[in-house]
């Protein structure tokens, strides 16, 4: 493919290749909830027409590579280039088209730092979401990263390649490599999720009962997932209730058939697990003691 022709994916497109579905649609406008961060209330915005698109929660916008620069926190072309290949499947070419001159490399993160999940604020943002402290640091870490001079720190789910995905209240992304994550307990049966929030989700409650899991980290993963699943009797999908998950739903159930099991029946009137188990968790407040 030649570079250039990149530019032209819809913007749409390619985030319901990553995952994101709009929540509001009018003319040619769609609204999401921001990509790459936390937020409560949508503000980000594609013009389907123009194919750019405008962040209000921080003022940024631009082409479907801004927007990979975003996700992969990088202002380097050649590295946009290849996470918008990577993530709709396509082929860069061998050498770089000239009428595109890339921006100078820049670090991305620097001075990462791995630590037992203890911080308060993050623990809290979890707890909002249902998770308790117990299962939040079993399976998660504090990681502590610098972006441009400024210090940063997030809550970190490892994946098999050791990159982690990386959540906090004003931030949604992920240190690389992407991967997805297997949790291998030597049973038959395994638990597939679209996020790791999903994931711990599952384990408050009590879905996950001993049962393998693989957490697939983005749709766009789904690929990668297929041979850790291939093997498994019993594939029990916890997908999210929306276009991109039916459709990673129906390409396990193509290449497994009726191995593959339906559990988003349990909450079908919530975007995700997640979703589901805010609505039945007593309600936290800010002063929560840990």
């Amino acid at each position: 493919m030649d570079i250039s022709v990149l530019k032209t994916i819809p913007i749409a497109d390619f985030l319901r290749r990553l995952g994101y579905a709009p929540v509001a649609h009018k003319g040619r406008e769609l609204t999401y909830f921001a990509p790459y961060r936390e937020e409560h209330k949508p503000s980000f915005r594609v013009n389907a027409e123009k194919n750019v698109f405008y962040d209000f929660g921080t003022g940024c916008g631009g082409d479907i590579f801004k927007l990979a620069g975003e996700f992969i926190h990088s202002a380097d072309f050649k590295a946009q280039a290849k996470y918008i290949a990577d993530s709709m499947n396509v082929q860069l070419p061998m050498k770089e088209h000239p009428s595109f001159v890339s921006q100078p490399s820049e670090p991305v993160f620097q001075n990462v730092t791995i630590s037992r999940l203890e911080s308060s604020n993050l623990l809290r943002y979890l707890a909002q979401r249902g998770i308790s402290k117990e299962i939040a640091q079993k399976y998660c870490v504090k990681v502590d990263y610098q972006l441009r001079g400024k210090d940063y720190y997030a809550i970190g789910f490892e994946n098999n390649a050791h990159g982690y995905e990386l959540r906090s209240v004003s931030f949604k992304g992920s240190f690389p490599p992407k991967h997805i994550t297997h949790i291998a307990n030597g049973n038959g049966r395994c638990n597939v999720f679209e996020g790791f929030i999903d994931f711990l989700s599952a384990e408050k409650l009590g879905y996950n009962d001993g049962n393998d899991s693989l957490i697939l980290n983005s749709v766009s993963n789904l690929n990668k997932a297929l041979p850790f699943l291939s093997d498994y009797p019993l594939i029990l999908c916890y997908l999210d209730n929306d276009a991109a998950g039916r459709e990673a739903l129906e390409k396990l159930r193509k290449e497994f058939g009726d191995r593959v099991v339906d559990k988003s029946t349990l909450y079908p009137d919530h975007k995700d697990l997640n979703d589901y188990l805010v609505s039945i968790s007593p309600k936290h407040t800010n002063k929560l003691k840990f």
